[in-house]
């Protein structure tokens, strides 16, 4: 605030003959307020113009042997008289002066200071107010300046301001030091009652205040009436009066108070202009809420929303009733005592910059880091930076044997181990994810991961980037991406977490080191264990929001932030998600009272953000148990020992004894818990937890009561690093607080710090040493580019390939289509065994007429493992339809002709196809499994078939121009009878649960919208 020199009237003397002035002291209903009283009392007694006659309006409940009346009966004065009035109990102080007034006898011109209990006004208050009244005979209500009556340097009020649609405005804002910058301030719309000076004939005229506005709503309206009636309202700021926070209001502190002030605006409103006013607080009403809401100031929106109650017509129209008069001036007579709309859009602004914006900070003159040095050179030390970067040289060293080179791995992706790498995009991702018909082959209506929705969103920022379209497989290069950057980001992910725990950064790094290189960490990059190598990442953030969240001084904020990080997570780890729910509502049930409403949120919401994937567990538990290659398939895992001490077994598992370091680390850090609801405590929990499911994780099969499926004979279990992974954090965890809890010992905080580093040291040294494995390689597409082209194009062609077996052959479809990129449980190959007996005798050569078998399923290609033998390939050779192609990365392909005779017959089979006397004719395929939009032509008799299963009727939509169109019972592919003409032929693969997915989405959103950190910390925390 800038200050100006101004020029102050000096205050004037009340001339000794005038009008006679009654002080009204008002109780307010107080029980106990004896000693507030008296000192009002003394108070008018030390004036130095004292009024002629006190009276007491009492509004307490009368009590023997004390009040107001023993008060009023034990006080003397020379200079006036003192009566007492016993009033109804707890009638409001305004009530109380119209019932007073309406019964005693008092002149027209005697002057009426009105003074509640809690008001004490200064020696020169009544003579400086009678000044201002007799300054102007227009004059009708003068008010004082109130100041705090604890600390009277800061104000309360200077009148009464307001917008002319009734938003009152903090002018001055409630504790502003009292530097005489108002004392030029005169005319105000209205004043507060306490320290009022008015005269009996005003109050009479205006018929009191009216009671449905209430105590300031109620002092705006009789200003405003006074104002209209023709009498001004001015506030003396010489006369000042020490208030307590009650009394003296002059600002919208409760939202009864904010609509009671809308309404005094419509009711004073003419008739005309009340409708328009109305639109207008609702228009600028619902603007500010929204955009209250947009700040992340969600306990201001709702405030806001609740002043639409303000516009009740009924409560408008009798009080406009019950406070009709005469009015003298028009409205725009006193448009100048309304605080203009430009004053409140700048202060608004003002405001939502000093919550959005930190204030600058003055940079520290004594500071001991030498100025000249380089902002590079301090990055390059900092110990989160050495961790990250030597958690990068570990993955170079440790991936020396995977297969291909490191820009391919980008480029094409990388499979082996639990990893299924297809050509796929973010478009097929997304209706994997959604569509009630999915998955590689022909397809199926079995659950679908979220994890793969999920998978699209960076896989379309991947295709956007320049030189994109040079890539193989967009999501491949995601998932090599992370196969590569998942250990750097877990170590970044556990320093930054690790700050809720209060630990210098060198232990912060020591530890992110050690959780991105020990334990399962390893094992989940060889063996691409892709719900892993997310949980790595994600694990650490969502703890330490639990963290957060158990504190007092977690935030709403923080409690959503959670909430979406745990969702992600159970996108892609069920089991972990499962076990943030066991945490956060253990800290809800043990935790501090505080607490406990915020870890709720991201315990209930989180899992309900899954959307339609709880209806599939609900179906079958199993899907909650394991997760993309969070599954152990048939391999005998580590012996409960070595699970204990973090060695999960398989490639990319370091040594046992690195585990045992971090154990015997987290064990002794448990030592260091000084209270029972502490982190420790936490982490021990977490860490008995996940060593019990652990160990039990190799004895549960997920397929023990189903049959086999997918060729699977072995059992299928979850994989027990899935679970290793919160134990090795809670050991860390537990580490890192012993160390903190050393810190004044210093000789024990070297060695504990000293056994840290060691863990970490050699938890990456073993990971480089002992490598990944060459379980993974870089990712190629098998299929010949043409095969790779019509399966892409508008004929959407399929392609077989055939692997011989000790039981048999064993065969897989390969589309455009793109199921899961990592094993999770078994799917159903029930809709692929439509074309088991075609394959078994075309490479038995036992019918002749298989090649145009397969063709009616969109079969256009066959590629036989080149270990089959040379007799399948003689017989392949001589097949109906079949001719060779070159031979590529292990197998033997044929090409399969299209059916048909025609002269316009497609090139090869086709997805779609309008069939006329059994001859096809191309109809375009643009979408996953069937979809398209596109035009045909159709004669008399023509049906349209699509090479899907029977089933897929049922997920799918066929329309003509519009109109829909039922498929031919008994089938043995979908058909549709088409009208004769050119029509507009749509197919959509319907969604499972449109409006689920739809609420779902929008939860997503808003979710993501509320976990944004939006301003500064300490606005967050005011919400």
């Amino acid at each position: 605030m800038t200050l100006t020199t101004a020029t102050v009237p000096p205050p004037a003397t009340a001339p000794n003959a005038g009008p006679v002035v009654q002080a009204v002291v008002l109780t307010s209903g107080r029980s106990g307020a004896d000693s507030g009283l008296r000192a009002l009392l003394d108070a008018i007694a030390a004036s130095a113009i004292s009024p002629e006659r006190v009276v007491v309006l009492d509004t307490t409940a009368a009590t023997a042997g004390s009040g107001a009346a023993d008060v009023v009966a034990s006080v003397q004065s020379p200079t006036f008289a003192v009566t007492h009035e016993r009033l109804d109990p707890g009638m409001p102080d305004r009530a109380a002066v119209a019932s007073w007034l309406a019964t005693a006898d008092l002149a027209d011109d005697e002057l009426l200071w009105l003074l509640p209990v809690g008001s004490i006004p200064e020696p020169q208050t009544l003579g400086r107010l009678l000044a201002a009244h007799r300054r102007s005979p227009s004059v009708g209500l003068v008010g004082p300046k109130h100041v705090d009556a604890t600390n009277p340097r800061t104000l309360r009020s200077v009148g009464i301001n307001t917008t002319r649609t009734g938003r009152v405005v903090e002018d001055p804002p409630l504790g502003e030091p009292d530097q005489g910058q108002y004392d030029l301030r005169r005319d105000v719309l209205a004043i507060p009652l306490a320290g009022m000076l008015a005269s009996a004939k005003l109050l009479r005229e205006l018929g009191g205040w009216e009671p449905s506005f209430g105590d300031l709503g109620g002092d705006l309206d009789l200003g405003w009436r006074a104002q209209l009636a023709g009498q001004r309202v001015v506030v003396a700021p010489d006369a000042r009066m020490r208030s307590v926070a009650s009394v003296g209001l002059a600002t919208a502190t409760t939202g009864a108070r904010r609509r009671a002030a809308r309404r005094v605006a419509l009711t004073r409103a003419s008739w005309w202009q009340a409708p328009f006013l109305a639109l207008w607080i609702l228009t600028t009403t619902l603007a500010a809420a929204v955009g209250l809401l947009l700040l992340k100031r969600p306990r201001p929106a709702a405030e806001a929303f609740a002043d639409l109650g303000s516009l009740n017509p009924v409560r408008g129209v009798l009080s406009r009733v019950r406070t009709r008069g005469r009015r003298v001036v028009r409205h725009r007579d006193i448009a100048t005592l309304f605080v203009p709309a430009s004053a409140i859009v700048r202060t608004g602004l003002d405001r939502a910059y000093e919550a959005l914006v930190a204030p600058a900070t003055l940079a520290d003159e004594d500071t001991s880091e030498p100025e000249d040095r380089a902002l590079i050179s301090r990055g390059a030390l900092h110990p989160g930076v050495l961790a990250v970067v030597a958690t990068l040289a570990v993955v170079a060293a440790a991936g020396r044997e995977i297969g291909g080179g490191l820009l391919s791995r980008f480029g094409s992706g990388v499979t082996g181990g639990e990893l299924i790498t297809t050509r796929a995009t973010s478009n097929s991702l997304w209706h994997a994810a959604f569509d009630g018909w999915h998955g590689t082959g022909l397809g199926g209506d079995g659950p679908a991961s979220p994890s793969l929705a999920l998978l699209a969103i960076p896989t379309w920022i991947v295709e956007h980037l320049p030189g994109s379209g040079d890539l193989t497989s967009p999501a491949g290069a995601v998932v090599g991406a992370l196969i590569v950057l998942a250990l750097p980001l877990a170590a970044l992910s556990a320093y930054v977490s690790a700050r809720v725990l209060g630990a210098p950064r060198t232990v912060r790094a020591l530890a992110a080191l050690a959780w991105a290189t020990t334990g399962a960490a390893g094992a989940s990059v060889a063996q691409g264990r892709l719900g892993a190598l997310v949980a790595l990442i994600l694990l650490p953030i969502v703890l330490a929001g639990v963290v957060l969240l158990a504190r007092p001084s977690g935030t709403a904020t923080g409690a959503f932030a959670t909430a979406l990080g745990a969702a992600v997570l159970g996108a892609f780890a069920p089991p972990l998600l499962v076990l943030v729910v066991l945490v956060c509502l253990g800290v809800a049930l043990f935790g501090h009272p505080g607490s406990r409403r915020l870890v709720l949120v991201p315990a209930f919401l989180a899992p309900l953000l899954l959307g339609p994937w709880l209806a599939d567990v609900v179906d079958n538990w199993t899907l909650a148990a394991t997760g993309p290659g969070l599954s152990q398939w048939g391999g005998t895992s580590a012996e409960p020992l070595a699970l204990a001490l973090l060695h999960p077994g398989g490639a990319g598992s370091v040594p046992w004894w690195v585990g045992a370091i971090v154990v015997a680390l987290g064990l002794a850090g448990l030592l260091a818990s000084t209270s029972i609801r502490s982190a420790s405590t936490g982490a021990a929990l977490i860490a008995l937890v996940s060593l019990a499911a652990a160990l039990a994780a190799p004895h549960l099969d997920l397929i023990a009561d189903s049959a086999s499926v997918a060729g699977q004979s072995g059992p299928v279990t979850p994989w027990a690093g899935t679970f290793i992974l919160p134990l090795t954090l809670a050991l860390l965890t537990s580490a890192v607080i012993g160390v903190g809890s050393l810190r004044e010992r210093r000789r024990l905080s070297g060695v504990a710090v000293l056994a840290l580093s060691l863990s970490a040291l050699v938890g990456a040294g073993a990971l480089g040493w002992f490598g990944f494995g060459a379980s993974l390689r870089t990712w190629t597409d098998p299929r010949p580019a043409v095969a790779v082209e019509q399966a892409a194009g508008e004929l959407g062609n399929r392609t077989v390939f055939v692997t011989p077996g000790p039981s048999g052959a064993a065969y897989r479809i390969v589309g455009r289509e793109t199921g899961s990129l990592a094993r999770s449980l078994p799917q159903s190959v029930a809709n692929d065994t439509v074309i088991a007996s075609d394959v078994s005798q075309l490479l038995d050569g036992t019918r002749s007429d298989s090649g145009p078998k397969l063709a009616q399923h969109a079969i256009g290609f066959v590629a036989v493992a080149q270990n089959a033998g040379a007799d399948v390939a003689r017989r392949l050779d001589s097949a109906q339809g079949l001719s060779r192609l070159a031979s590529r990365d292990g197998y033997d392909i044929w090409r399969i002709a299209a059916l048909g005779n025609a002269a316009n017959r497609p090139v090869s089979p086709t997805r779609l196809a309008v069939l006329n006397d059994g001859d096809p004719s191309l109809v375009a395929t643009t979408g996953e499994h069937g979809a398209t939009d596109t035009t045909v032509t159709a004669r008399k008799g023509d049906v349209l078939t699509v090479a899907e299963p029977p089933a897929w009727a049922s997920h799918a939509t066929v329309e003509i121009d519009g109109r829909e169109l039922a498929a031919t019972a008994d089938a043995d592919r979908p058909t549709y009878a088409l009208p004769v003409g050119t029509h507009t032929l749509t197919i959509d693969v319907t969604t499972d649960y449109p409006w689920w997915r739809a609420l779902q989405g929008l939860a997503l959103a808003i979710v993501a919208f509320l976990s944004v950190p939006f301003g500064t910390r300490a606005s967050r925390r005011r919400r």
